[in-house]
């Protein structure tokens, strides 16, 4: 094969060898005859100017088409096409041929202009031969026959290139990535299985994930700023990593390092924190307006698995635990293996426990200041496993949230609270009962219907039934926040902004916001009395909150001299084991009738 036949070999991926060459010529019928018509026809005409007819013809002599990267391209091709005198019937100018075309296609020619070319070509093969001459001699009729066999032999080996580099085109859209242009998980798999294959003797083969939890910043970008994004990460990530390590992209916010020829396992872990790490610089960096989390999970051959998938679930589990636990990095490992079962059980129970409705709502008293009349009770999420042990409520909401039950888990509490209402009444204890809502409930339309419905079901009047949301909750969404607060106002309920302080209201925000009450957090009540600015910082929401006419409920008191603090800075309300713990709802009742009585 010639040094250009095997560039184009290397290059496009399709080769012209004798063998191709020698197949070609059979199809279409140019044997030994033919051959010798066209170098006789050669020895009557000149290459360059065969070329430059060619290049009139098909007005491309003064660049009078084309968009100056296709038209180049063109010339030279006709320029070689031209050439079709001065072949000896050999591999290499064909393979130059069609490695020219192949520049064109790349370039954008259409797929019909080699048979436009080659058609121009034979015309004017016609002219040279027969000029304007009206006899026409058996041995030119020869030739012309010959050229016109040959023209649709290049043209038959021109049109396979063209449908090659489709075929390739399909393949590199199916195997790549279009926007970082690396290997796809596709491509991943099979990349890791040849590299698993060939691990040496006392060699490791690594395989670093890493992943990116994004905030709802990156949520909102467009299309071009995302795919920006992701290529800066993978160029960052690909300038920590050594020659022969391959980056591939499993999915938008996930990438697969393949780190072969290990000398240690130490290198997985090397590897993994240098990823981490470039990432999080590079958003620090060039992309500071956006919050994320990085985290890797590591794991590697023949230890942990000796083949594809097996491999990839290794270090996917490593990620998951490094995840759950906050840390950036993970290696696969026996504490590894045991967490992740852990939280994947964990996970099961806590689903089971939902459905089964194994849940129960205790309700810690809310009192009126400074008379400690009860006025409500705060609706809080309880469940003992199976083993005996309490779950925190944080952590119940965790998985719920990681699992997609949440909306499940609310409009259980919504019925719940409805139901402890409708039992409230019965025992003669008219207060209201807050329940906790989260931001995703408040991007479903149909809540304020599904409220109204379950209050009527439980015969409750919907303005006994208080919401309580985050501050980040609501500034997330805050457009359908506030839209379906509205609609919550409209039927009756009575809407809480809980853990005020934490978050990152603005005034004009929190005047915007449709809502009742303000609930100071517990962190900052419990340390007014020891701090001086703990405690301005806590009269100041008071007064806020009274600006805009709203209501006052300080969470977490557990003294009297807190309380005393409280009233004097004109607080409304208050909850805390000063008062009393969360309960269940039969010792809440007894406890409701012990302080009335008293």
């Amino acid at each position: 094969m010639s040094v250009m036949a095997a560039l184009f070999d290397r290059q496009h991926g399709y080769v012209v060898d004798g063998d191709v060459l020698a197949r070609l010529l059979l199809r279409y019928g140019i044997g030994q005859g033919e051959q010798a018509a066209i170098r006789a026809f050669g020895r009557i005409v000149r290459v360059d100017d065969l070329a430059q007819a060619l290049l009139e013809r098909l007005h491309l002599a003064d660049g009078g088409i084309g968009d100056g990267t296709v038209e180049p391209a063109l010339r030279d091709f006709c320029h070689e096409l031209a050439r079709i005198s001065e072949w000896d019937f050999s591999p290499t100018w064909p393979a130059g041929l069609a490695a020219r075309w192949a520049e064109c296609y790349l370039a954008g020619a259409v797929a019909e202009f080699p048979f436009i070319a080659i058609e121009a070509l034979i015309g004017l093969c016609q002219q040279r031969l027969f000029g304007e001459r009206a006899m026409v001699y058996r041995l030119e009729l020869d030739i012309l026959n010959a050229l016109v066999r040959l023209g649709w032999c290049l043209g038959g080996l021109l049109a396979e290139v063209a449908i090659e580099h489709e075929q390739s085109f399909r393949l590199s859209a199916e195997d790549g990535d279009p926007v970082l242009g690396i290997p796809n998980r596709r491509r991943f798999l099979t990349l890791l299985s040849d590299r698993l294959d060939r691990i040496g003797a006392g060699r490791q083969l690594g395989l670093v994930i890493l992943h990116v939890e994004w905030g709802r910043s990156a949520d909102v970008l467009a299309l071009d700023q995302r795919d920006h994004l992701r290529l800066a990460l993978s160029e960052a990530m690909r300038a920590v990593l050594r020659p022969s390590d391959i980056l591939c992209a499993l999915g938008d916010d996930t990438w697969a390092a393949i780190l072969p020829d290990l000398h240690h396992p130490a290198q997985v872990s090397l590897a993994g924190h240098k990823l981490v790490d470039a990432c999080e610089v590079l958003r620090s960096n060039s992309f500071p307006s956006l919050r994320g989390r990085f985290y890797g999970g590591g794991a590697w051959a023949p230890d942990h698995a000796s083949d594809p998938f097996g491999l990839e679930h290794a270090a996917r589990t490593a990620l998951v635990v490094a995840k759950s636990s906050g840390r950036p990095f993970d290696i696969y490992g026996g504490e590894v293996v045991v967490r992740a079962e852990g939280d994947a059980n964990f996970e099961m129970e806590v689903a089971r426990a939902l459905e089964a409705q194994h849940f129960q709502l205790y309700l810690q008293p809310q009192v009126e200041l400074p008379s400690r009349r009860i006025v409500g009770a705060e609706a809080l999420l309880r469940w003992t496993r199976s083993d005996g042990r309490p779950v925190a409520p944080p952590e119940i909401l965790r998985v719920v949230e990681r699992i997609g039950l949440m909306p499940v888990l609310s409009r259980w509490v919504i019925q719940q609270a409805a139901q402890i209402l409708a039992s409230l009444a019965a025992a003669g204890c008219e207060v209201r009962v807050s329940a906790n809502i989260v931001a995703e409930d408040l991007s479903d339309p149909e809540l304020p219907i599904f409220i109204r419905q379950t209050c009527d079901t439980w015969r409750v009047p919907p303005s006994r039934l208080s919401f309580e949301i985050t501050e980040s909750g609501l500034v997330s969404g805050e457009g359908m926040s506030v839209r379906t607060l509205e609609a919550l106002r409209e039927g009756g309920g009575r809407l809480a902004l809980d853990d005020f302080g934490t978050g990152y209201s603005s005034m004009d925000y929190l005047r915007r916001l449709p809502v009742d009450e303000l609930k100071l957090d517990k962190s900052f009540v419990e340390r007014i009395t020891g701090s001086d600015n703990d405690r301005a910082i806590v009269e100041l929401m008071v007064r806020i909150a009274h600006t805009f006419g709203l209501e006052v409920v300080a969470e977490g008191v557990e003294t009297a001299e807190t309380e005393a603090v409280l009233v004097a800075m004109g607080c409304n309300c208050a909850q805390g084991y000063l008062y009393a713990p969360a309960m269940p709802v039969e010792e809440f009742v007894a406890w409701w009738k012990a302080a009335e009585a008293a």
